[in-house]
């Protein structure tokens, strides 16, 4: 069956008013723990390819596949999952062994993926994707539409068909169903201070060439979308372009579609705003709906709600509850509705009284739950940044009436306390002098109650924030607990972790202490005021012994330190005014740095094997955005060069060599700001690039041959000291190899030089990972943190502004370089 998919964008953002409603019962979450089902569960549950939904729904996490980017949709098809991100990827997955899926294709040729739905041989994707004014640097218009993959060859998907319904403005593609030779998309397209939205309905017999049938035309802006029997059932919300907020209002309208060109009004009732996705089940129509609270940032007043539709021409709201977090896509299984949460996690609705559903069951997962499709008895979420989870989703051995709570809300559900650590690592070990990042990004509580956060090392308070990091002096072991509270109850986690002495890979030739300052300006042409201005900024860390930043500066005192998916810290600047038309204002940072010039030390003579049980490995060994290591062009290469070498050092200077070689610098694309990043194999293929380029090819073929590898970005002083009033506006970006027994060591190859010569590019990292990469990708720009400014305004007309950004250096000079 091929059930409605919805799309997940960016006007998740946009306030949207709900209206208060009686709660119904739920259970806490049973949160996901380790890689898959204990030992003990599997026998119990006796998993097996047959297994089919037993009516008692009781979830149990147990298993995930990460892949770059936001996890966006998924769909299944016999023994494969059909995975999109919002990155442009199509992935499919063979799930045959559920405990441990892998990739076995991907499609990256669909820019921003979304919607996925499988039929026969056949994918259909939807998508949108802005093309970029290049004289303003603003969005200009939206290709959107559906593409086609050929998907016979699961290690080989290729697009095969494109019906883009762009008009040369902003539109978007909200919901998609496919039924036989027909795809029905819901459309809209901005105007100014209104929309223009449509369902379409669009032949696709033709593969290759899929043209549009007929369309209707509606007012407001439509979501979610199920076709039963040439019926078609829309949800639409409406927006209040005055005060620049949705209006609180939505509907459910019912389309005849018989005639295709000629699509005509049954009927419509109104329903609890904001309504986003639907089922529909033996004639009752099962719609999700949520707001988002800026202030709070959390979702609130999301809601499942159910919609008599027996009778086309007379549909009627019969009953709703309260559903945690945000309530987002649905399906169905034993006469159960599974309701994605974007807050983490699935929730099952009874729905056996009509104008009563109750909430059964719930599973909590750490990613933002974007989709939940069913197959037999699995759920498989695609879940944000953390990739696709599967769910058991029933087990034969539990009792229905364990699953009522009849005294909710009037019982608490404590909270729950989850620890993650991230940093270098170096044989399992976390290394001194080198930031440790620890996070309870992933504690939760049942209720969605606000939580308090403590953290104690080895019983001494650290810090009240979710997140936090801290260098370790000396090398010791280390107890970390964490209590989280939610006004009425603890609950704690504790991990131990041992920090190892650093051992410096470096000789240091001489070290530079200066200044470096980051500044942001945001100018506005108007019409109108900005309001809600912030602004974030990636600062450097201490990254000893390569860079020490003794302290930094705002020139603002309203600001915050925040991580993104990398710990990268920004600082988060917070403006209270509004800035009016022809106003513009200034965020900047002051750093004290010590920068060293260095040799590196004679690696040959040590052990060159990685250690066995390193995450580094998995993780910066796999492909990623552009970093394509797994293309046969990349690994074919990778393998031609190293022949039966295994030193590690080697490998990487005989990989640096050939990129030198093969690669010219390409002036007159580093004069195009906007320039489109290329895969790592086009770049091999079209011989020059600029310093992403090099960063990318080096990267991929690198982790192709077993060398953990990433990107790196930030601040290149020593060309720097070359500008008019030493300061630029564009960064840099390089490489960072591990090194077994001593770690992460930069490699600038853009320069050109010897493998590992003296080093005085005095390169300040503020970026680790492929963030910048996403940024050129993404259409989720909710899930990343990325550099500049972001507001909001008032009226219909989007202001004119103007971001600019530079790095300047401060009491340094090219006199004061040695190695040069």
């Amino acid at each position: 069956m091929n059930i409605k998919k919805i799309l997940f964008i960016i006007v998740i953002l946009i306030l949207i008013p709900g209206l208060c409603l009686a709660s119904c019962c739920y259970l806490p979450l049973k949160i996901q723990k380790g890689n898959g089902v204990d030992k003990d569960t599997q026998e119990d549950l006796q998993l097996t390819e047959e297994m089919e939904f037993t009516g008692i729904p009781n979830a149990v996490f147990m298993s995930n596949l990460k892949i770059p980017g936001l996890a966006i949709d998924v769909d299944i098809s016999g023994n494969y999952a059909y995975l999109t991100n919002d990155l442009g990827v199509l992935y499919i997955i063979d799930i045959t062994d559920k405990e441990n899926p892998s990739v076995i294709g991907k499609c990256p040729g669909v820019q921003s993926a979304n919607i996925i739905i499988a039929d026969g041989d056949y994918a259909y994707i939807s998508y949108y994707y802005f093309n970029r004014d290049d004289e303003t640097d603003n969005e200009g218009y939206t290709d959107c539409g559906i593409y086609i993959v050929d998907i016979s060859k699961k290690d080989a998907p290729v697009v095969v068909g494109n019906y883009n319904t762009g008009e040369g403005n902003i539109k978007y593609v909200y919901g998609m169903y496919i039924e036989g030779d027909y795809a029905y998309i819901s459309t809209s397209a901005e105007g100014s201070g209104f929309e223009v939205s449509r369902l379409e309905i669009v032949d696709i017999s033709n593969k290759k060439a899929p043209s549009a049938s007929g369309w209707y035309e509606m007012l407001g802006i439509p979501s979610g979308i199920w076709v039963e029997d040439n019926t078609v059932y829309v949800n639409v919300n409406f927006y209040d372009y005055k005060n620049n907020e949705y209006a609180g209002q939505s509907k459910l309208l019912i389309i005849d579609t018989n005639y295709k060109e000629e699509p005509r009004l049954l009927s419509y009732c109104e329903i609890l705003s904001n309504a986003w996705g639907i089922y529909v089940l033996e004639n009752r129509a099962y719609i999700s709906s949520w707001k988002w609270d800026k202030e709070s940032e959390k979702y609130t007043d999301s809601l499942f709600q159910v919609v008599d539709a027996g009778d086309t021409s007379s549909p009627e709201l019969i009953g709703n509850c309260v559903v945690p977090g945000g309530a987002w896509e649905l399906d169905s299984a034993g006469g159960f509705i599974y309701v994605s949460s974007l807050s983490g996690g699935i929730y099952v609705v009874d729905i056996s009284e009509g104008n009563n559903p109750v909430i059964v069951d719930g599973l909590k997962t750490f990613g933002t739950s974007c989709d939940i499709t069913i197959s037999g008895n699995y759920g498989y979420i695609a879940d944000g940044l953390e990739g696709m989870s599967i769910a058991v989703l029933s087990d034969e051995y539990s009792r229905k009436e364990d699953f009522y709570v009849d005294d909710w809300p009037d019982t608490n559900f404590p909270p729950e306390a989850v620890i993650e650590i991230f940093g270098d690592i170096l044989e399992g070990n976390y290394q001194t002098e080198t930031p440790v990042y620890f996070s309870a990004q992933k504690s939760y509580d049942p209720d969605e109650d606000d939580i308090t956060y403590r953290w104690l090392i080895d019983d001494i308070e650290y810090s009240s924030e979710e997140s936090f990091f801290h260098y370790f002096e000396g090398p010791d072991e280390y107890d970390v607990r964490l209590i989280v509270n939610d006004g009425e109850e603890n609950s704690e986690a504790e991990e131990t972790i041992i920090v190892s002495e650093k051992i410096s890979p470096i000789a240091s030739k001489v070290d530079h202490t200066f200044i470096v300052e980051i500044e942001y300006s945001l100018i506005n042409n108007g019409p109108g005021s900005l309001k809600d201005i912030e602004c974030l900024m990636r600062i450097p860390q201490t990254y000893y012994p390569f860079q020490i930043i003794t302290e930094y500066k705002p020139n603002n005192e309203n600001t915050v330190e925040v991580f993104d998916n990398e710990w990268n810290v920004l600082v988060k600047f917070e403006y209270a005014d509004e800035l009016l038309e022809g106003e513009s204002l200034t965020a900047s940072i002051e750093a004290d740095v010590t920068v060293c010039e260095f040799n590196y030390l004679d690696f040959n003579g040590t052990e060159q094997d990685y250690s066995k049980d390193e995450r580094d490995i998995e993780k910066y060994t796999a492909d990623d955005l552009f970093i394509d290591s797994d293309n046969p062009v990349i690994s074919n290469t990778a393998k031609s060069l190293i022949k039966d070498e295994t030193n590690s050092v080697e490998i990487a200077k005989i990989i640096y060599d050939f990129v030198i070689r093969n690669l010219d610098y390409d002036y007159f694309r580093a004069e195009d700001r906007n320039y489109e990043l290329l895969y790592a194999s086009e770049i091999l293929e079209r011989g020059e690039g600029v310093c992403a380029d090099y960063a990318i090819l080096y990267t991929a073929l690198l982790r192709s041959a077993g060398i953990p590898a990433r990107l790196a970005a930030g601040i290149p002083v020593y060309t720097i000291l070359y500008e008019k009033n030493k300061e630029i506006d564009i960064g840099h970006a390089w490489v960072e190899i591990k090194i077994p027994n001593y770690g992460w060591i930069p490699i600038d190859i853009t320069v050109e030089d010897d493998f590992m010569a003296g080093n005085y590019y005095l390169d300040i990292t503020t970026e680790r990972g492929p963030g910048y990469l996403y940024e050129n990708m993404t259409m989720d720009w909710t899930s990343y943190y990325y550099d500049g400014f972001s507001f909001f305004w008032s009226g219909p007309d989007v202001p004119d502004t103007e971001q600019t950004f530079v790095y300047r250096v401060l009491d340094l000079g090219l006199e004061d370089i040695v190695l040069d």
